[in-house]
């Protein structure tokens, strides 16, 4: 919890608009998405799996307002540390810094171990030698924190070189694939309401997890040229495109099979190979490879931001200061991307040894949501209390935006959570519950450790989290 390190300084105005976006819409890596979670969707929701997605990105877009509320106010590299720091108080945002870290950490050590299992599968022809997947896997991590290391204008030029080959090939199969119209033509049965079920919320939850990264905008906060302006409109960009091409994938890849054929999609392994196969088969060999340019994309940026929201709590001492050196050749937070990568990379390579990658990277992935959404359901909370604090004489405008809008955003984040800590489910997932309250308490320790430790560190944080002596401004 201490260090002599002296903390460094994030070169300012590096990025515009396009370059503080471009994170986010990686981050969120939608071909991923869509090609492994679109037949599970499928399973609880029925052909209404573009409907999900629609609904999701009005829900999630809920949170993405409250965030980029904040940072319209807040800019600064601690994110959501800082909104929660400035409202309702440190100790609390040191313990949900601590959880929502602890969360990116376990759910990309799930997806690291995948992408290694992917690989040696689909690249390397599965060859029998113990240790080849863990081996792979962590070369891939070395390979996604280098654009890291090196600066954050190379990792923005990488996640948008990769992000557009991804997008670009995604609407251009949906689009062939909607224009041939599958078995039954284009219809709008996709977009009725299939019941109000139990399993209905259950794929709502799982199409709200689709959007997980949006935040990725916030923490390049002072990395931004007019970050006022540019953040909050990356954040909600980032929703609306994402939603937008979850949305014609979605409603595309079930016009392929047609309504009525749905269980083909549960039970295809890779259903969009399936239909590029049949209607665009000039895509059908570049599935692996945009499924690959998705996920590396997703890590570039995801490593980007968590390594800023280190660099900012490291700064102001919730963490060791170490972590807020900056890089002298590079000018990036090295160390503090490299503390995200690594215990991801060794919880991903060490559930090997419990379990195969297939589930391992669906409860390693489902428990970090976790922890995500809890920051998410804080950011949530933050804005109401800043409206109670600040706003409530301000008019119609701002307890729309400041209440009404969080309140939404907040209830609907709740149903994804009953989605992963519901009763009656099998092992390992029972016992979600009770590892997900050892997170919790994760937070709550380390902040009470803290507080007796080192009270002027809580006492200084919200300021030393805004930059104070970069950013001196009052709540607006």
């Amino acid at each position: 919890m201490s260090s002599t390190t002296t903390p460094g300084t994030l070169g300012r105005g590096q990025i515009g608009l396009a370059g503080v976006l471009i994170p986010g819409l990686a981050m969120v890596a939608p071909a991923f998405n869509l090609f492994f979670s679109t037949g599970l969707i499928a399973s609880l929701a029925g052909a209404a799996v573009p409907l999900m997605f629609l609904i999701a990105m009005v829900a999630v877009a809920a949170t993405a307002s409250s965030l980029a509320q904040f940072a319209a106010v807040y800019p600064s590299s601690g994110s959501f540390l800082t909104y929660i720091a400035k409202t309702i108080g440190a100790k609390t945002s040191t313990a949900i810094g601590v959880i929502a870290i602890l969360g990116y950490v376990i759910s990309f050590g799930g997806i690291y171990i995948f992408v290694g299992s992917y690989i040696v599968s689909n690249l390397l022809g599965n060859p029998h030698i113990w240790g080849i997947t863990q081996i792979v896997t962590i070369l891939y991590g070395v390979l996604v924190t280098v654009p890291v290391v090196v600066g954050l204008k190379f990792g923005v030029k990488l996640s948008y070189v990769l992000y557009v080959f991804e997008a670009l090939l995604l609407i251009v199969m949906s689009i062939i694939f909607l224009a041939h119209g599958g078995p039954q033509g284009i219809t709008s049965a996709p977009f009725k309401w299939p019941g109000g079920s139990k399993s209905t919320l259950l794929a709502l939850g799982w199409a709200i997890w689709s959007f997980g990264g949006f935040e990725a905008a916030a923490p390049l906060a002072e990395e931004t040229r007019d970050p006022t302006k540019n953040v909050p409109r990356a954040l909600l960009l980032t929703v609306l495109v994402s939603g937008t091409i979850y949305v014609l994938g979605s409603w595309a890849l079930i016009t392929a099979f047609g309504p009525s054929h749905v269980a083909a999609i549960i039970t295809d392994p890779n259903p969009f190979h399936t239909a590029a196969a049949k209607y665009a088969s000039a895509f059908a060999p570049l599935i692996v490879w945009i499924f690959l340019t998705s996920v590396t994309s997703s890590y570039v940026a995801a490593n980007t931001q968590v390594a800023r929201v280190l660099f900012g709590g490291a700064r102001s001492g919730l963490w060791s200061r170490s972590l807020a050196k900056i890089s002298d050749k590079y000018k990036t937070p090295s160390r503090a991307a490299i503390a995200f990568v690594a215990p991801s990379i060794i919880i991903g390579v060490g559930s090997t040894w419990f379990t195969n990658p297939g589930l391992a990277v669906g409860f390693l992935t489902t428990l970090g949501i976790l922890g995500i959404i809890t920051m998410y359901l804080a950011a949530n909370f933050s804005l109401i209390v800043h409206w109670f604090k600040n706003d409530r004489q301000a008019g119609v405008k701002r307890f729309v935006m400041r209440f009404a809008v969080p309140v939404v955003g907040f209830l609907i984040l709740l149903v994804p959570v009953y989605g992963a800590l519901q009763p009656g489910q099998q092992p390992p997932y029972k016992y979600l519950p009770y590892v997900a309250i050892s997170l919790l308490l994760a937070g709550v320790i380390y902040t009470a450790v803290l507080a007796k430790r080192r009270p002027e560190v809580i006492r200084d944080a919200p300021g030393l989290l805004e930059g104070a002596e970069l950013y001196d401004q009052d709540v607006q």
